[in-house]
C-alpha cells in the first residue's frame, strides 16, 4: 500500500476558538507552521494530530509540496523501510519512489511514531541525521528534502526511561513539541464541534439538539476526544427519526457506544446478590433458635446440621437462584463471580435456613426424618467447648457442612450440590479447601 498523499487539510479550524485551550493551542500551530523544524504533536487518541500536522503543512511555506503521511501502527520493518525510502526493480530497473521521495518539497508525517520497532527507530534516525537515503536495492544515494511532523498517544520520554524508544531519535524530532488539548479541557467547544459535525453529515444540517441535551454532552468524561463525539453524534442521526433531539436521545446514544453483554451480566450478577440475605441476621437467627432447639431435643428428633426445622422469611427469596453446572474439575482456585455469589449463598444456608429440607421434598422425595448424624448442641447456638465462637472459622464450618450433607446424599455430589444451592464446581472448591 502506497503512502498516503494529500494536498489539502481536513481539518477547518474554528475562526474564532471560546476555550482557553483550543485559542492558545491554534496560536502554537500557528507559530509552528512558520518555521521549518522537526514538530512532535502529543495527545490523547482523538484529539486531532493528523489534521492538525495537516493544518501545519498547509498555512506554512511548504504548502506547495505534498502532505505524505505513514501509519506507523503495527507496521514491520520490511515494509517500513519499503514505504519510506522506495525500491528499484532489479529486473526493469524501474524505481518505485517512497514516501519519502514524494515528501520533496513538502511534509513527512508520520502518525503513532512511538509504535516503530527498534530497527525503524534506527532507519529514521539515520535518515533525518544526514538527509540522505537509498532506496531498497539500490546503491545510489539521494538527498531528502522534507518538512518532518511526528505524532504520539504515549508518553515518548517515559518510554525513553524504559528502553522502548532511542533517546538521539527524540531529540530529533520534538524540537517543537505541541501538546493537542483533550475534549475535556475545551468544553466550551463542544457546541460549535456538534454543529460542525451536523453539517458535515448529509441530510444534517438542519437537526438540532435541545439545551439539556447539549448540557449532557457538554458534562460527559470523553475518552475518545473528538472521535468519540463524532460517533454519538452520528449514532444520535442514524437511530432516531427526528429534527431535535432531547436529553434522553443523547444518553442512549452514549450508552449505546459502550458494549452492553457483560454489562448486562454484571448487573444480572449484582442483582442475584442483592436477593441474597443478611449473614449477620442468619447467625442472629440460628443463635436463638439453637437455644430454643436444645430445651426440646427430648422429645424431639435431632434435624441435620444444614436442614434446620424452623422455616425463615429468606428461605423463598433465595429459592429463586438457580444453580448452573459447571466442570468440577476446572481451576477449581480461580475465583469467579459465580463462585463468590455461590460462597455468600452457602454461608447462608449455613447459618439457618429450611431451604434444603424443602427443596428435596419437592425433588428428591426425601423425607424429612432420614436418620443423619446428630450434630453438637454447640454448634446450634455458635459455641465450642472452649467458648470460642465457631463461626470464625467459616471454611471449616462450610467443609464439615458439604461433607455432612454428602453424606446424607450417599455420595451423590450432584445432589447434594443442588440441595446447598450452588454449582458443583464450588462444591468441589469447598472439598479442597
Amino acid at each position: 500500500m502506497p503512502p498516503f498523499v494529500s494536498d489539502q487539510s481536513s481539518l477547518t479550524l474554528h475562526k474564532s476558538p471560546t476555550s482557553a485551550a483550543f485559542h492558545g493551542f491554534v496560536r502554537r500551530l500557528h507559530l509552528a507552521s512558520q518555521s521549518d523544524d522537526p514538530v512532535l504533536l502529543a495527545g490523547e487518541v482523538g484529539t486531532g494530530k493528523r489534521q492538525s500536522a495537516s493544518t501545519i503543512h498547509n498555512v506554512g511555506a511548504r504548502s506547495g509540496g505534498n502532505f505524505v503521511q505513514i501509519d506507523c501502527l503495527g507496521i514491520k520493518e520490511s515494509k517500513f523501510e519499503l514505504e519510506m525510502l522506495g525500491a528499484l526493480n532489479p529486473y526493469n530497473h524501474q524505481l518505485r519512489q517512497g514516501a519519502v521521495a514524494l515528501a520533496e518539497g513538502g511534509t513527512l508525517y508520520l502518525h503513532e511514531v512511538g509504535e516503530l520497532p527498534a530497527a525503524c527507530q534506527t532507519l529514521l534516525l539515520r535518515l533525518v541525521e544526514s538527509n540522505t537515503y537509498s532506496p531498497v536495492n539500490s546503491s545510489d544515494t539521494y538527498n531528502s528534502d522534507f518538512r518532518l511532523i511526528a505524532s504520539s498517544s504515549q508518553d515518548l520520554m517515559a518510554m525513553v526511561e524504559h528502553g522502548k524508544f532511542r533517546n538521539d531519535l527524540l531529540h530529533h524530532i520534538n524540537t517543537l513539541t505541541i501538546r493537542t488539548p483533550s475534549l475535556n479541557e475545551r468544553r466550551d467547544d463542544i457546541a460549535d464541534l456538534v454543529r460542525s459535525i451536523l453539517l458535515e453529515m448529509p441530510g444534517a444540517s438542519m437537526k438540532q439538539l435541545t439545551p439539556e441535551a447539549m448540557d449532557v454532552l457538554c458534562h460527559h468524561k470523553y475518552t475518545a476526544n473528538i472521535l468519540e463525539l463524532r460517533n454519538i453524534i452520528h449514532r444520535l442521526v442514524g437511530t432516531f427519526e427526528t429534527d431535535l433531539y432531547s436529553e434522553h436521545h443523547v444518553i442512549q446514544s452514549i450508552h449505546a457506544g459502550t458494549p452492553s453483554s457483560k454489562s448486562e451480566r454484571v448487573i444480572e450478577k449484582k442483582s442475584q446478590r442483592s436477593m441474597l440475605p443478611d449473614f449477620k441476621g442468619y447467625m442472629a437467627h440460628a443463635q436463638t433458635a439453637g437455644a430454643r432447639e436444645q430445651s426440646t431435643s427430648d422429645k424431639l428428633v435431632e434435624p441435620p446440621s444444614f436442614i434446620p426445622q424452623s422455616n425463615t422469611s429468606y428461605a423463598s427469596t433465595t429459592y429463586h437462584i438457580v444453580p448452573q453446572s459447571v466442570q468440577a474439575e476446572e481451576d477449581l482456585d480461580t475465583l469467579s463471580e459465580q463462585d463468590v455469589a455461590d460462597d455468600e449463598f452457602l454461608a447462608a444456608q449455613m447459618a439457618g435456613q429450611a431451604h434444603g429440607q424443602v427443596y428435596m421434598r419437592q425433588h428428591f422425595n426425601v423425607a424429612a426424618n432420614k436418620p443423619m448424624p446428630p450434630q453438637p448442641a454447640d454448634a446450634l447456638t455458635g459455641n465450642d467447648a472452649e467458648g470460642v465462637n465457631s463461626f470464625t472459622a467459616l471454611k471449616a464450618q462450610e467443609r464439615e457442612y458439604i461433607l455432612r450433607l454428602i453424606d446424607f446424599c450417599d455420595g451423590d455430589k450432584k445432589k447434594a450440590a443442588e440441595i446447598a444451592g450452588v454449582t458443583l464446581r464450588t462444591l468441589y472448591r469447598k472439598i479442597k479447601q
